[in-house]
């Protein structure tokens, strides 16, 4: 056994004796200060934001990254106009290109053109507005050996890089939050245990929480807000997604194309997100993806003060949609229990309707009960977008007729059309690329301002 290998295992020991001791002592205390910063903001910056890809691999060298600008103060000062408690920030994605001025690697932001220090900026900047800093790291890296670059999953190791990084990021830049392990692409050699034991021997208090599952923090990529079940082993469950609905082209948790500058998720469902992680004791980390100038796009600014408002001075709860808990019915149904037709109309976005394993298209139709004035639905499909062909009908004389007819849902989606009277109303799918799966169909009447 190797005297570096031999150190990570004592640190693990010694968080097994006095660190986890000392944090036994307090445990809820910590929890009560994680789940007091209710929401944040995750900031996703790097090579990504140039590629306009989720993942890019590739890369030779830093100057890649052709930042022009870097203004962390506009991300904090919107991240406290929001009502949010702390900042996540991206401090290495896959491809390996720091954030921050390490001395493990050339590879990182102070060899870019930029020249900054951006986690050093955005310590100073978090500072002067009073947010709280956590981190996001990528566990596995493409630039180490037998890495494979652009895949997941990969083989790559480096262990004692991985851990002089942590090192780094725990003892140069203040208190730290919470880690955002993700595991992606791999892991470099280590155990989830030694990757924690290593960052509570610097930071005790700091929760570690990774995306594949383990750690006192559950990350939930593309999640939503909910309740962790009796005997979890986690104390807190953060919930991930990004501001950018989906799309075609560009990348999500990244700023995408200048095409989509005008494109964000409604304030409304953003607030409602938010209110039912506080419920439930969730912190919730909205993704938000500065532009090449590193500011912040002006959808979304706007966006978050309309949400931070909304947190001051909430708005009164909106009445339940007229198809909630009414008679569902579905073209197929997914073969195992709990994915029936009625799961898309119980009000409940954890449930959903999932279609037959082998469908590529299908309907899910709601019966009001009697003939009622509508004019607007919400649909929510589960994560990416899985529809490319959808019409949102109604039956009038015994025949379908479109009021609504678009090319990709994913996400949450809300469709006003002209006020019409109807008892059956239907979602059709006419082509996905996935089964189709659906959280909520919600049907309402005309909103206040449309004509009838």
């Amino acid at each position: 056994m190797g005297l570096r290998r031999l150190g990570w295992l004592l640190a693990t020991a010694w968080l097994a004796s006095g660190c986890t001791a000392a944090r036994a002592q307090e445990p809820d205390r910590r929890v009560r200060e994680l789940q007091s910063l209710r929401w944040g903001m995750f900031i996703c910056w790097s090579f990504s934001t140039f590629s306009g890809t989720e993942w890019t691999p590739g890369v030779q060298d830093a100057s890649y990254f052709r930042a022009t600008g870097c203004d962390t103060d506009q991300w904090a000062r919107t991240a406290k106009e929001a009502g949010m408690g702390y900042i996540l920030f991206l401090a290495k994605h896959h491809d390996g290109f720091c954030l921050w001025d390490t001395q493990t690697t050339d590879r990182k932001v102070t060899r870019s053109a930029l020249g900054i220090d951006v986690l050093a900026k955005l310590r100073a900047s978090c500072k002067r507005y009073g947010i709280k800093l956590a981190l996001y790291f990528s566990e596995g890296d493409w630039t180490w050996p037998r890495a494979k670059d652009g895949l997941g999953g990969g083989t790559g190791q480096n262990p004692e890089m991985q851990r002089e990084q942590l090192r780094e990021l725990c003892t140069r830049y203040g208190p730290i939050e919470f880690f955002w392990m993700d595991c992606a692409a791999g892991h470099p050699g280590t155990t989830h245990e030694e990757v924690m034991a290593w960052v509570k021997r610097f930071q005790p208090g700091c929760f570690v929480g990774f995306n594949g599952g383990g750690g006192d923090l559950r990350a939930g990529e593309m999640g939503r807000p909910g309740r962790l079940p009796e005997g979890s082993p986690y104390q807190i469950a953060e919930f991930t997604y990004p501001i950018l609905p989906p799309h075609q082209g560009g990348a999500m948790w990244f700023y995408s194309l200048p095409i989509h500058d005008d494109l964000c998720l409604p304030a409304e469902r953003l607030y409602r997100d938010y209110a039912a992680g506080v419920k439930h004791g969730n912190i919730f980390s909205l993704d938000v993806g500065p532009d090449p100038a590193g500011r912040l796009r002006k959808v979304d600014v706007e966006t978050l003060r309309r949400v931070g408002r909304m947190i001051r001075k909430p708005p009164k709860p909106e009445a339940p949609p007229v198809s909630e808990r009414k008679e569902a019915s579905a073209s197929s149904v997914w073969p195992d229990p709990g994915y029936e037709a009625a799961m898309a109309f119980d009000g409940d976005e954890s449930t959903r309707w999932g279609a037959a394993a082998d469908a590529r298209s299908g309907w899910l139709e709601v019966d009001l009960g009697r003939e009622t004035e509508i004019g607007r639905a919400v649909v929510m499909e589960v994560g990416y977008p899985r529809t490319q062909q959808f019409a949102i009908e109604v039956e009038e004389a015994g025949s379908w007729r479109a009021v609504v007819s678009g090319e990709a849902l994913g996400g949450e989606r809300s469709f006003s059309f002209a006020p019409v009277r109807a008892r059956r109303v239907r979602l059709s799918i006419l082509k996905a690329s996935e089964v189709p799966t659906i959280e909520e169909f919600c049907v309402y009447p005309p909103a206040a301002n449309v004509k009838r």
